[in-house]
């Protein structure tokens, strides 16, 4: 069974494969104190491992063993120390969260949640475990939005300024981009500069010489995807990192600039390939939803069931409208008889939007659950449109805005690690 979702998911976990019987019956080591945590021999391995097979997948040269297990090594650390600033922040994930997110895990591999269960013991995997891995993942992804949402805001002068100097066509392509990172503490003493600096000008010179990227990023990187080659993806310019911009736009495909200096340390970035976006029509879609909380007084299954009710009363000639105005808890929409306008994809949660999509204008939706509760949803109407001065100005502002974030908490968490207390005890073999 091919499960390309599932294999990117399973490489950024701190996924445990079930080990054989006999690997049961060593002792566990700890090979890091990182604060007031631990990593363990086991969570080593069991990532290596992991990471060794999504390499073997996608026909991807693995590093060596040592570099292998020293980048796997940082990466547990980092996460290690989000979790616990994430504990002491309050964060926390329960279960119905968690179980909304296997839910989607499921849709997006196309299978039921009992037949995505599954599947995953089928490929070795400690479900139990899988699944603490995804509250884990969810817990720091949240610890990193309510960081940026509060550090990091971008100004309609900023917006402005990225018009004037992009100019149209800039906005129309995307940027697949690549970066290596020889990373730097606060205040590091000139020696310890010079040195990384070294380090960046050395890997320049073996790229001149026809190294492969990736490689040397899977290497020297400190990158949060080095063992990714340290790719990026694909940016729009706006979201492309300010630091970079002027590079990657005056390169052709195929082009590294460096070193490029910032808070984090030295910097080499690659440009892989470029796209162009000319698009000019949006598809809007406009809906109407009742939406039914569960609560300590409602289950689950009690507000499942009333919109089932709805839906039968509202299909025997009952007005969406007026059972909206009644009962519904979105209560801006509805007092507008359940109407939420017009809306550009993106625009609402994946779970509403996903069901919108598979309804013909006039249909009501099956109950749906999203992370606000459950809805019944009606398409009232599809257009498409021109896409505005302000649409566009819209979008800049948001990938403005999302790459701002994404930096603030880049240099925070960088700052975290700088500052902890971390001790390598061991270093088994990996």
């Amino acid at each position: 069974m091919k499960m390309f979702r599932l294999t990117l998911i399973l490489l950024g976990c701190l996924l445990l494969i079930q080990p054989v019987a006999a690997a049961r019956t060593s002792i566990d080591r700890i090979v890091a104190v990182v604060d007031e945590s631990v990593i363990t021999a086991r969570q080593l391995t069991d990532r290596i491992n992991l990471i060794k097979l999504d390499f073997r997948k996608s026909n991807r040269r693995l590093p060596g063993n040592d570099v292998l297990q020293r980048q796997v090594l940082e990466a547990l650390i980092n996460d290690s120390l989000l979790l616990q600033e994430a504990k002491r922040r309050g964060i926390k994930i329960t279960d119905g969260q968690l179980n909304q997110a296997m839910q989607r895990l499921a849709r997006q591999n196309k299978m039921s949640l009992s037949n995505f269960r599954k599947a995953l013991i089928n490929d070795g995997v400690d479900y139990d475990k899988y699944r603490e891995t995804i509250r884990r993942e969810m817990t720091v992804s949240t610890l990193g939005r309510q960081y940026s949402q509060r550090n990091a805001t971008i100004s309609e002068a900023e917006v402005d300024d990225f018009i004037k100097l992009s100019g149209d066509n800039e906005t129309n392509y995307e940027y697949r981009i690549s970066h290596i990172l020889i990373a730097l503490p606060d205040a590091a003493p000139p020696d310890q500069v010079s040195e990384a600096q070294d380090i960046a000008e050395e890997i320049l010179v073996e790229l001149d010489q026809g190294a492969q990227f990736e490689e040397l990023a899977n290497t020297f990187s400190a990158g949060d995807t080095a063992l990714q080659g340290g790719d990026l993806g694909w940016r729009k310019k706006a979201e492309i990192p300010s630091l970079f911009t002027s590079e990657i736009l005056a390169m052709e495909p195929g082009g590294y600039a460096g070193p490029i200096r910032s808070a984090n340390g030295f910097h080499i970035i690659y440009l892989k390939e470029v796209r162009d976006l000319e698009q000019t029509i949006s598809q809007q879609t406009r809906t109407r939803h009742i939406l039914i909380k569960p609560n300590e007084l409602i289950s689950e299954e009690d507000a499942r069931e009333r919109l089932y009710e709805f839906r039968e009363r509202i299909l025997a000639g009952e007005d969406f409208g007026r059972l909206a105005r009644l009962y519904s808890v979105d209560y801006v929409s509805g007092a507008e008889g359940g109407d939420i306008g017009w809306m550009d994809p993106g625009s609402t949660v994946k779970d509403y939007e996903v069901a919108a999509s598979r309804l013909e204008i006039g249909e009501l939706s099956e109950p749906v659950r999203s992370q606000f509760g459950w809805h019944l949803i009606e398409v009232t109407g599809r257009r498409e449109v021109d896409e505005t001065e302000q649409n566009k100005r819209n979008k800049i502002y948001s990938q403005l805005l999302q790459q701002k974030q994404s930096e603030a908490f880049d240099l925070w968490k960088r700052r975290l690690r700088d500052e902890a207390y971390v001790i390598i005890v061991d270093e088994p073999d990996a």
